[in-house]
């Protein structure tokens, strides 16, 4: 055979043996194994929840602050670790960036590692470590690798560095300032050097801001050490009211009385206080040239502000603690407050004054009374204007105008619930104004009057009057124009409370009426609100039909068309429901909504773990099942769970959502009509729970806060919309 036909299948035999040396230098699927159990494991950068480390298949992505272990057992076996790093071990380890090398973790997981070229395939190293920038080798500061039929290197890097919090408190809850650092976690790494801030909060303790710089390779400690409060000082104060007062008392105004003193008696404790007590108890502010940092400095800056912010929420926590007996009065006070003015009332009233309406075509026919009832600016002034059937009318003018007795009048009132009104912030009078129906009694029989109540300009102008009065009318006239309006909109009827609506989404419909609202009965007008949490595929949608200069990015951890919008703070929240022509719900609306007429806080009967499953997303069924199923991991779908009864889905759990309201820790009002939350305050009610949260932290009626500028993959929202904006199509 001629040499010359032969010579290109000799330059091919390299070639093939070189792909078949690539092939042996990578790592199929099936090489790992899943059920093999750790050997050799003292002395490992690695350490494990249980004893016995079992052989898992790798997934990915690698999650945060989670060390991986790829070790080999033989040559087409590797078993495939997941656990905690011990930090000493793990500071001995040679470290690789990966971004650096311009490799991904995906594509280094299944390449053979060697400490030289001079290895063949199958003597790669036997222990590597991963994380999700980094490699580790136990035994060698340079690693090589084979591709493309060429030896190439990994070169070693400086090792990144750990930030760990050190805390005894069982519930401490900590929160990262740094994007970099994702968490929940008391142990962070693999971490850059750098300014690292962190704020610590835990149940029944002043919350802080603490900032440390880590350098490389090392490891930076928070210890965090709450500050201790000594709140036996609350004994000290001058109290003239006590809780066994409270107790006893068995009027609606021998409570108002007991009330006043109180509020004066906190006037006067409040300005006792000694803040320099707190100064000195509390964490200083450190100084930028102890960090190595300026004042102008962005992470210094950064600092300062979250410092005052949380300074300022434990001084108000601190006041709280000092004032301990103060908060237990106050407390009981509302609730006796709350018990009496949620009864109806029935007020026996001599009317002041009796005039006639004369028959228009008969003057000596009278057609109807106005009786005028109290006196100006005493509890109870009001002018009634009416007819009673089924007695003389000029009979009865005569006998209420002689003043014998015979007849009894009574003010019936629908709750004996005066308005309290304020003038320059010092309260001028509390008057009666819900009144209903006035009766009028002569011996054992009993007549009612048929008319209207007129209230003075005094009374009637205060904002919880007005809002009543609408209520009160609207109520009326609901069932003859909400049924008229409603039959204008094609997609919505008599048998429905649900409308597809073609830029705002599907909502639901919400009658009037009224519930429990944080210890008194209060109502609610009509609105209508999202069905679920705020979609990512709505969120794109809504922000694809703005101009460009309007929009703002999507930054949702956890993607997917049906997962809740998270990482969204409240402002931006916020503009996404006024570009919808709605808003956010106020807490008032929110919990109404969610709790559906119904006084419990949860939509089960037991808090049995199986129960709660069908209706929330929380930590048992997304959080904590991490290790055991990562596609559950986080928040889920929305309305993959059951509704509450008015159909509204994740009421409790998925993601905590943000309402309209401001958050304030005491609270000395709560209107009766559509309340707003505290004028004071500058943190934002949260409410709903997430799928971080526990059993007990999903009941509607618990309420959370957070700085408004926050945002964090368990927080969304949902907006709501008024009704005409709904049904009738109003523009935004």
């Amino acid at each position: 055979m001629n040499i010359s036909r032969l010579l290109p299948l000799l330059m091919l035999i390299p070639a093939l043996a070189m792909a078949d040396d690539d092939r042996n230098f990578k790592l199929l699927p099936d090489n790992f194994k899943v059920g093999g159990v750790l050997e050799h494991a003292s002395n490992m950068a690695i350490a494990f929840d249980n004893s016995v480390a079992i052989s898992q298949e790798p997934v990915f992505p690698l999650k945060a602050n989670r060390l991986y272990l790829r070790q080999k057992k033989s040559v087409k076996e590797y078993l495939w670790f997941v656990g905690n790093l011990k930090i000493e071990d793990y500071n001995r380890l040679h470290a690789f960036n990966l971004k650096e090398n311009h490799l991904s973790v995906r594509e280094v997981v299944g390449l053979r590692l060697y400490a030289s070229r001079q290895y063949k395939a199958f003597q790669d190293e036997a222990d590597i470590y991963f994380d999700s920038e980094y490699i580790y080798s136990s035994r060698v500061g340079k690693l090589m690798f084979m591709k493309n039929g060429k030896w190439q290197t990994i070169k070693e890097c400086p090792h990144p560095g750990v930030v760990e919090i050190k805390s005894d408190e069982k519930n401490l809850d900590v929160v990262s300032y740094s994007p970099s650092l994702k968490g929940p976690s008391n142990l962070f790494y693999p971490v850059k050097e750098g300014v690292y801030t962190f704020a610590f909060n835990a149940p029944d303790q002043l919350p802080y801001v603490d900032i440390g710089k880590l350098k490389t390779g090392e490891k930076l400690v928070f210890n965090v050490k709450f500050p201790e409060v000594d709140s036996s000082a609350a004994s000290q104060f001058n109290l003239s009211v006590t809780r066994e007062n409270v107790q006893a008392t068995k009027t609606l105004e021998e409570t108002e009385s007991l009330y006043d003193a109180f509020t004066a008696d906190v006037d006067k404790n409040v300005q006792r206080i000694d803040t320099m007590e707190f100064s000195n108890l509390y964490p200083k502010l450190k100084q930028a040239d102890s960090l190595g940092l300026t004042l102008t400095s962005p992470d210094y800056r950064n600092y300062v502000q979250r410092y005052n912010l949380k300074r300022d929420e434990a001084r108000s926590l601190w006041r709280s603690k000092k004032l301990g007996e103060v908060n237990l009065i106050f407390k009981a006070l509302h609730a006796k407050l709350d018990s009496l003015q949620k009864l109806p009332v029935q007020i026996n009233e001599k009317p002041v004054s009796v005039k006639a309406i004369k028959n228009a075509n008969d003057s000596t026919k009278v057609d109807s009374l106005i009786i005028q009832f109290g006196a100006p600016n005493a509890r109870v002034n009001v002018t009634w204007k009416g007819v009673v059937e089924g007695y003389p009318m000029d009979s009865l003018l005569t006998e209420l105008s002689s003043g014998d007795g015979s007849f009894i009048t009574t003010l019936m009132l629908v709750n004996n619930k005066p308005v309290w009104a304020y003038k320059e912030g010092a309260l001028v009078g509390r008057f009666h104004y819900r009144f209903d129906k006035l009766a009028f009694r002569k011996g054992d029989v009993l007549y009612i009057g048929k008319g209207e109540f007129i209230l003075p300009d005094y009374v009637s102008q205060e904002t919880e009057v007005r809002d009543w009065l609408k209520f009160k009318k609207d109520a009326t006239l609901s069932a003859k124009t909400d049924s008229t309006a409603i039959k204008k909109n094609s997609q919505f009827d008599s048998t429905s409370k649900f409308i597809e609506h073609a830029d705002r989404g599907v909502v639901a419909v919400i009658d009037s009426g009224s519930f429990r609202y944080r210890g008194k009965v209060v109502s609610m007008s009509p609105f209508a609100i999202h069905t679920t949490e705020v979609t990512q595929e709505f969120f794109k949608k809504i922000m694809g039909t703005l101009d460009s200069t309007l929009r703002f990015e999507d930054r949702s951890v956890f993607k997917g068309p049906k997962k809740p919008v998270q990482n969204i703070n409240w402002d931006k929240a916020q503009y996404f429901c006024k570009t919808l022509g709605g808003d956010l719900p106020t807490e008032a609306q929110w919990e109404y909504a969610g709790r559906a007429g119904s006084n419990d806080g949860v939509l089960w009967s037991s808090f049995d773990l199986f129960t709660v499953n069908k209706y929330a997303v929380f930590a048992e069924n997304s959080l904590n099942v991490r290790k055991k199923d990562s596609t559950a991991y986080g928040p889920h779908d929305v309305a993959t769970k059951l509704p509450n009864a008015w159909g509204l889905y994740d009421m409790s759990g998925n993601v905590a959502e943000w309402t309209r309201d401001n958050y304030f820790a005491i609270t000395f009002k709560v209107e009766d009509s559509n309340p707003t939350g505290s004028y004071l305050g500058t943190d934002k009610v949260l409410k709903g729970g997430s799928w971080k949260s526990k059993v007990d932290d999903l009941n509607m009626t618990a309420r959370d806060d957070e700085d408004p500028r926050y945002w964090s993959d368990f927080i969304g929202f949902r907006c709501v919309f008024p009704l005409n904006r709904i049904i009738q199509g109003d523009k935004k």
